[in-house]
């Protein structure tokens, strides 16, 4: 029953479990940054590094398998499209082999697991499977950053934000395209599904895609301003 996908206890938002949740992320953030002086002078800090990369690349994996195992067998459903999991395996290779090219793009886009704990789209709770691969999976790649912001001291930039935007742009343009094609919706391009996005429906579809758009955006440029004042601060140092 436990890796059955049938929902049991129905995960309820807002509840003291999704409570807990938040104060797991706060937790972790928090501890990332006490110890972040001593991971970063560890002598296997590359191998943590690598096995924290290497873990949030199995347990996504595992989500294939449960899918296969109950009978998916759409290519929509078995390729990683979608924000979060671009993040994810953008942040799994960033930290796996250290390159900041990589975690600069990533970065902006990890509002979109903070989004998905926060609106959560499954109904599983603490009796399946699913819920926990849901869970840990988005508060995984989440830590994968905040661990590359506080140990190696990576810090994305404007020219940062500037390819993070050109690339999510053109991700979302071929996107727009196969969804309208195929009628999948990839990355919410058709239709919101629940997310946020749904304050944007009932207007049409042009109004809904622009609206979906904007608030990206929005949010990715919101994203970067606790940096704007941590370069000009570290900008005024240097001088």
């Amino acid at each position: 029953m436990f890796f059955s996908d049938e929902v049991g206890i129905v995960f309820e938002a807002f509840s003291l479990l999704h409570i807990l949740l938040f104060i797991l992320i706060i937790a972790g953030i928090i501890l990332i940054y006490l110890f972040r002086k001593k991971i970063r002078v560890l002598k296997n800090e590359r191998k943590i590094a690598m096995g924290i990369a290497g873990f949030a690349f199995f347990w996504e994996i595992g989500l294939y398998v449960w899918k296969i195992a109950h009978g998916a067998r759409e290519w929509n459903e078995l390729l990683p499209i979608g924000l979060c999991a671009f993040t994810l395996f953008v942040g799994i290779f960033a930290l796996f082999f250290k390159k900041y090219s990589l975690f600069e793009i990533g970065y902006f886009w990890t509002w979109g697991a903070l989004a998905s704990v926060l609106f959560p789209d499954i109904s599983y709770s603490i009796d399946r499977y699913r819920f926990y691969q849901y869970m840990i999976g988005h508060m995984s790649f989440f830590f994968m950053y905040i661990y590359m912001i506080f140990v190696y001291k990576w810090y994305p930039t404007w020219k940062s934000w500037r390819k993070s935007v050109i690339t999510l742009v053109t991700i979302t343009i071929v996107l727009i395209i196969i969804s309208n094609l195929t009628g999948k919706n990839l990355m919410f391009m058709l239709e919101s599904e629940g997310s946020p996005f749904s304050i944007f429906e009932g207007y049409g579809y042009a109004v809904y895609l622009a609206g979906a758009i904007s608030l990206s955006f929005i949010i990715v440029t919101v994203w970067y301003l606790p940096f704007l004042f941590l370069n000009k601060r570290l900008n005024k140092t240097k001088s």
